[in-house]
């Protein structure tokens, strides 16, 4: 069985999540520069399968840019078309738009919808809240803090701060 590979220049890969909606979809977290300075990209891949039986190809579906790197993604469990990344700026940032359909007509926002920003370091890690709190983010830091946020209220609701 073949591998195939999908180069980002001049990025490199941080973290890779799969849609839990498309099978298809994936996203990507990149930095500049072994995320020591620079920009960071999302990249929104698709998986296209081949006529002949081969592996799926990889293809970019659209690509974002942030102005420091992005070392975490997650898509959100309950919205099809919707992600955060966390950076090195210490911001989080929710994404709308991410699928074909708005890739394919250039709709997909260049901006994202919001920026959470308390984090004083890097952000690393991020994860969405449970069922019953669909709007809520987790975030971990350099910093040395654990953040829980409320998108709908656009600040945090919780720090647990490691000493």
């Amino acid at each position: 069985m073949q591998s195939k590979t999908h180069t980002t220049t001049d990025r490199h890969g941080y973290s890779l999540r799969f849609s839990p909606f498309e099978a298809n979809y994936l996203l990507l977290a990149t930095s500049q520069l072994y995320g020591l300075a620079g920009g960071g990209s999302l990249f929104l891949l698709s998986q296209n399968s081949t006529s002949d039986g081969q592996s799926p190809n990889l293809s970019e579906l659209c690509r974002l840019e942030w102005s420091d790197g992005l070392f975490d993604v997650a898509w959100c469990p309950y919205a099809a078309d919707v992600a955060a990344t966390a950076s090195g700026d210490g911001s989080l940032q929710i994404w709308s738009g991410l699928d074909a359909e708005a890739a394919e007509g250039q709709e997909t926002p260049k901006q994202p919808l919001i920026c959470l920003q308390e984090h004083k370091n890097e952000i690393y890690s991020l994860d969405w809240g449970e069922q019953w709190n669909y709007h809520t983010l987790l975030s971990a830091s350099w910093d040395r803090t654990l953040k829980l946020w409320d998108c709908n209220r656009q600040h945090s609701i919780t720090t647990f701060v490691n000493p």
